[in-house]
C-alpha cells in the first residue's frame, strides 16, 4: 500500500470518527435541551431515534423518503424498553400528521403502546364518528386514551325527545356535540327529528327534517364539513301512503337543506362518504309484492342523484376501507365499489342458514368486519376469505360495530347487549342495556307481535372520550303500550380506561398533534393549542406493559396518511413547550420542500 493510499484511509477513518463524534454530542445535546425525551423518531430518510436514547425503530413498508404510511401494511415498529415503561406516571407525545381531505379509508392509528390481552396501554389515534348503518364520516377526530384492563358500567344519558319519540338512532359526532336521530312518535310533528346531546340527560331539538309523511332518521353522516340526515318510512313494510326518503344538510338551530330524494325509496337506510363524494343506499319493503331491487345512489349536486349500483337485495350497512366503498345485504353479502365496478365479496358465514342480512361493517387492527342476522355472528376478511369470529352471546343480529380505546364493540339484538371483542376471539359483554326481569326474548322466527320486546343497541359512538350507545325497538316503532319505566331511546355512555377526545374535524394537511397526560388530566393539542382536556377521578392507570411501540399502526388500523417527528416524553410538556415544537416544526406553515404533502 502506498503512502498517499495510507493517508487516505487514515483520513477517512478520522472522518468518520468525527462524524460519529459529533452526531453523538447532537443525539447528547438534544436529549439535554429536552429532558424527559425518551425517543425521537424524525421518519425521514430514516427510523433510528434521533434522542440519543438508543431505540431505533424497525421499518416495516414505511417510505422514509416522504415519511408515507400507506393505510394498508405499513408501520415502524420500536422494540419494548422499560423506559417506555411509563406506569401511572405523566408522559406526552407529540408528533406531524398529514392526512388528505378525501376520505377514502380509516385515518388509523399515530401511536400505540397497547397489549390486547390486558386491555392496558396507551393509544394515540384519528377516529372518525361512523353510527350504525353508516360509514365512517370525513372528519379527522383525534383521540388519546390509556387503560389498564378497567370496568366500568353503562350509564343513562337522557332520551332524545322524551316521551314523545322513544326511538334513537344513528349517533353521529359533528362540530364538537353528539347528534341522535329519532324514528316513529305519538304524533306525525315528532317523527324524523334530530336532538343534540346537551349534557347530563339533556338533548336538544335540532328539528324535524322535511314535512312528508316519513316517520324516522336512519341513516347520518358528516360529510365535506357538514352534517347529512336522511328520513325513512317505518321499519316494516313501506305503505303506499307513506313518502319517499329524502337527504338534508344541517345549517344550525332547527333548519334543514333538503337535498332531494335519492330515487323513489321509502327507506334511506344509510349513508357514506366515500372520495369527496356523498351516496346514499336506498329501498323499498313492500311484503305484498315481489321483492324489489335496492339501490346505491350518489350525490350530484342540488337535488339530483345518480344511479351507481343495483342489487337484488336490501342494502343495510355501508363502510369506506383500503381505497373501496362497501355495501352489505339482507341476502348474506358483502359488495366492494372502487367508483366504478362493483365486486361481490360473497356470504361471510358461507350460507343464507347462517347470515342471510347484514346489519354492520367495521374496521378493527386494518381488517374488514361485517355483523349479521340471525344467528348475531361476526367475521373478518382476512386474506381474501371471511373468517367466522362466532356468536355473541344469544345475540340474533349485530347491528353496530366500532373501535374504541384499543378494544372493538358490538351492538345486537334482542337484548341492546354491547359485547367487546377480547383476545383469543372472545366476546365479552359489557352490559345489557335493555333487561328487564323475568325478559326472556321470542325466538328468531316468532311473528311481528312476539319479537315486539326485542330490543337492539343501534349505534355506537366515541364522544368526550366515551363511548356512547342508543338503544331502540327492534322494529323501530313504539310499543303500545310500552312497558313499565320503558328504557328504549335512552341513550347510554360507557368508559374504558380513561380517554380524551376532539370531537370536531381537526382537519386536514399537516397538523402539528400532542397528546398529555399531567396526573388526572389528559389533554390533546392540535398546532400548539390546546384543543380538548378531560379530567378523570380516579387515579392514573398504569399503562406499562411488555409490547413493542407502534407509529402508524394499533388497534384501529395502520394510519392512512404521513407521520414524521414523532418524540415521547416521560414528563408532561407545558402548553409554551408544544407551541414552540410547532413552530420549530413549521406546520403551520406552508411545506417545506423537505417534507412535501
Amino acid at each position: 500500500m502506498g503512502s498517499r493510499q495510507k493517508t487516505f484511509i487514515c483520513h477517512a477513518i478520522a472522518t468518520l470518527a468525527a462524524t460519529v463524534a459529533m452526531n453523538g454530542a447532537l443525539a447528547r445535546n438534544a436529549a439535554a435541551e429536552s429532558p424527559g425525551l425518551l425517543g425521537y423518531w424524525k421518519l425521514s430518510d430514516d427510523c433510528r431515534d434521533h434522542s440519543g436514547q438508543g431505540h431505533d425503530g424497525v421499518n416495516h413498508g414505511v417510505n422514509l423518503k416522504t415519511s408515507e404510511f400507506d393505510g394498508d401494511k405499513a408501520y415502524v415498529e420500536v422494540p419494548d424498553a422499560e423506559a417506555f415503561h411509563l406506569g401511572d406516571h405523566d408522559f406526552s407525545i407529540t408528533a406531524d400528521v398529514f392526512t388528505e381531505k378525501d376520505v377514502t379509508d380509516v385515518f388509523g392509528d399515530i401511536l400505540t403502546k397497547f397489549d390486547p390481552a390486558t386491555r392496558t396501554g396507551i393509544n394515540f389515534t384519528l377516529c372518525s364518528s361512523n353510527p350504525g348503518y353508516n360509514s365512517q364520516s370525513n372528519v379527522r377526530n383525534l383521540f388519546f386514551g390509556v387503560d389498564h384492563g378497567a370496568e366500568c358500567k353503562w350509564t343513562p344519558c337522557g332520551r332524545p325527545g322524551g316521551d314523545r319519540t322513544h326511538i334513537s338512532d344513528a349517533l353521529t359526532v359533528f362540530d364538537g356535540s353528539l347528534y341522535a336521530g329519532t324514528t316513529d312518535g305519538a304524533n306525525e310533528s315528532d317523527w324524523a327529528h334530530v336532538y343534540r346531546y346537551a349534557g347530563d340527560s339533556v338533548w336538544e331539538d335540532c328539528g324535524r327534517l322535511g314535512s312528508g309523511r316519513t316517520r324516522g332518521v336512519y341513516a347520518m353522516v358528516v360529510h365535506d364539513g357538514a352534517l347529512y340526515a336522511a328520513t325513512c318510512a317505518s321499519h316494516g313494510e313501506q305503505k303506499p301512503e307513506m313518502d319517499p326518503g329524502r337527504v338534508y344538510r344541517y345549517r344550525g338551530g332547527q333548519s334543514w337543506e333538503d337535498l332531494g330524494a335519492p330515487g323513489e325509496n321509502r327507506r334511506v337506510n344509510s349513508l357514506a362518504s366515500y372520495n369527496g363524494k356523498l351516496y346514499a343506499a336506498a329501498f323499498n319493503i313492500y311484503y305484498s309484492k315481489a321483492r324489489e331491487p335496492g339501490h346505491i345512489y350518489v350525490y350530484e349536486g342540488g337535488q339530483s342523484w345518480r344511479e351507481c349500483g343495483e342489487f337484488q337485495g336490501w342494502p343495510h350497512a355501508m363502510a369506506v376501507h383500503n381505497g373501496q366503498l362497501y355495501t352489505a345485504y339482507p341476502n348474506g353479502e358483502v359488495f366492494a365499489y372502487d367508483g366504478k365496478t362493483w365486486t361481490n365479496l360473497g356470504n361471510p358465514h358461507g350460507s343464507l342458514a347462517e347470515c342471510n342480512q347484514i346489519h354492520s361493517l367495521g374496521v378493527y387492527q386494518g381488517e374488514l368486519y361485517a355483523g349479521s342476522w340471525p344467528k348475531g355472528k361476526v367475521a373478518v376478511l382476512r386474506d381474501h376469505k371471511w373468517v367466522d369470529l362466532g356468536r355473541l352471546g344469544d345475540a340474533t343480529e349485530v347491528i353496530a360495530l366500532t373501535v374504541y380505546n384499543g378494544s372493538f364493540y358490538a351492538g345486537s339484538i334482542p337484548r341492546a347487549e354491547v359485547f367487546r371483542f377480547d383476545f383469543g376471539n372472545k366476546w365479552t359483554s359489557t352490559g345489557r342495556l335493555f333487561d328487564p326481569p323475568g325478559f326472556e326474548p321470542a325466538p328468531v322466527g316468532a311473528g311481528t307481535k312476539d319479537v315486539q320486546d326485542w330490543t337492539r343497541a343501534s349505534s355506537l359512538a366515541v364522544y368526550q372520550g366515551k363511548l356512547f350507545a342508543s338503544t331502540a325497538t327492534c322494529y323501530r316503532e313504539m310499543i303500545q303500550p310500552p312497558l313499565a319505566n320503558e328504557a328504549r331511546g335512552t341513550v347510554y355512555a360507557f368508559a374504558a380506561g380513561a380517554g380524551v377526545s376532539l370531537d370536531r374535524d381537526m382537519g386536514a394537511g399537516w397538523k402539528h398533534v400532542a397528546a398529555v397526560r399531567e396526573g388526572n388530566s389528559l389533554q390533546l393539542y392540535v398546532d400548539g393549542k390546546l384543543a380538548a382536556k378531560a379530567e378523570t377521578p380516579d387515579k392514573p392507570l398504569d399503562v406499562s406493559n411488555d409490547k413493542p411501540l407502534l407509529i402508524g399502526a394499533g388497534p384501529q388500523a395502520p394510519f392512512a396518511g404521513k407521520i414524521r417527528e414523532v418524540r415521547l416524553y416521560n414528563r408532561t410538556l407545558k402548553a409554551e413547550e408544544i407551541q414552540k415544537l410547532n413552530q420549530s416544526e413549521g406546520v403551520a406553515e406552508a411545506n417545506s420542500e423537505k417534507h412535501p404533502a
